[in-house]
């Protein structure tokens, strides 16, 4: 079907035309939040959609998003500037070169571990702002690699460290920590060596249990990578069915880039050396991923070996230890 052989001339057409299949149209109405018979009600003209799920209809629909807006605009307000567009799927899809500059001067000026927060705090801000412009709720984490404590061991899990979100998610780049596996969508991942796109986590033809929280309605997992190895990845979740659109993960490639640069060499392994073990549910990790415990346990380690490791060399000992006891095994 070809919704431009001839041209509609309402948008009530343009949508008729465009949810004819069944499927099409209970896509549609998921993704507004209504049902199929309110979809079939405005496309007949008995009934008027709310002014947000107008605003919101040529999201809906990336390959039309010009013409909706424009039929929209016809009917509402013709003599009013257009209605924007979709944020993410507009000119928002490039970033600017002000940001990459940004970024680059920090990598070029600031040394040290904050070099690597400072590059990834700066880059999740940025990406939540531009991956979820109207707040429809969107979390972005970074994990990666736990070190192996031994250098021919492999690494058995993965550990979610800083993140940031639009409500119902906490926002500022906070601190996380929470370990996964074999059994998580990252893990998933590192297994494939490539992203995993998942638009409705409720499907049933998912080959895995995407073990998420309770607002996740779709979620990407984007590897980090380095000449064919792998640090970690970036973890994005959406509480919107098909949230993910062509723009908006291609930006997502865009921002994992950007953020791999805050990796040292040694932090990325081949996928040879990575053998990721089930983790415990998140449930069953509390007393052991508390960031005040964990912040103690850096200090302890710290006096333990009198002061000589650095800070970010005891996290790394008790980020080991963490795991150890996770896995029911010992360093």
């Amino acid at each position: 079907m070809n919704a431009n052989h001839h041209p509609p001339s309402i948008w009530r057409e343009l949508l008729g035309k465009l949810t004819e299949r069944p499927i099409e149209r209970q896509r549609v109405a998921d993704a507004l939040g209504v049902s199929t018979f309110t979809i079939t009600r405005w496309v007949e003209g008995k009934a008027e959609p709310r002014i947000q799920n107008l605003k919101r209809l040529p999201e809906v629909f990336p390959a039309y998003q010009e013409q909706f807006t424009e039929l929209i605009q016809a009917e509402l307000a013709p003599n009013l500037p257009p209605l924007p567009a979709p944020a993410v799927d507009r000119s928002e899809d490039k970033i600017r070169a002000e940001y990459f500059a940004r970024v680059l001067s920090i990598y070029a000026t600031v040394s040290g571990p904050f070099r690597a927060w400072s590059i990834r705090n700066l880059i999740l801000q940025q990406a939540i702002e531009q991956l979820d412009p109207d707040l429809t709720g969107l979390e972005i984490a970074l994990v990666q690699c736990i070190t192996p404590a031994k250098r021919e061991q492999q690494v058995r899990s993965l550990c979610e460290r800083i993140g940031t979100g639009s409500a119902p998610w906490e926002n500022g780049g906070e601190w996380r920590l929470l370990f996964m596996g074999a059994e998580s969508l990252p893990g998933w991942t590192f297994k494939q060596g490539e992203p995993a796109v998942v638009q409705d986590t409720q499907h049933k033809q998912w080959p895995l249990p995407v073990r998420l929280g309770l607002h996740e309605q779709s979620a990407v997992a984007w590897p980090l990578q380095r000449e064919g190895k792998l640090a970690g990845c970036l973890l994005v979740c959406s509480t919107q069915k098909d949230y993910f659109s062509q723009a908006r993960l291609s930006l997502i490639e865009i921002y994992v880039n950007m953020i791999a640069l805050s990796f040292h060499d040694k932090e990325f392994y081949a996928l040879s050396q990575i053998a990721l073990e089930e983790m415990p549910m998140p449930s069953q990790q509390q007393e052991f991923i508390s960031i005040t415990h964990f912040r103690e346990r850096i200090s302890h380690l710290r006096r333990q070996h009198r002061f000589l490791l650095s800070e970010a060399e005891a996290e790394v000992l008790a980020l080991q230890e963490i795991e150890a006891e996770l896995l029911g095994t010992s360093v």
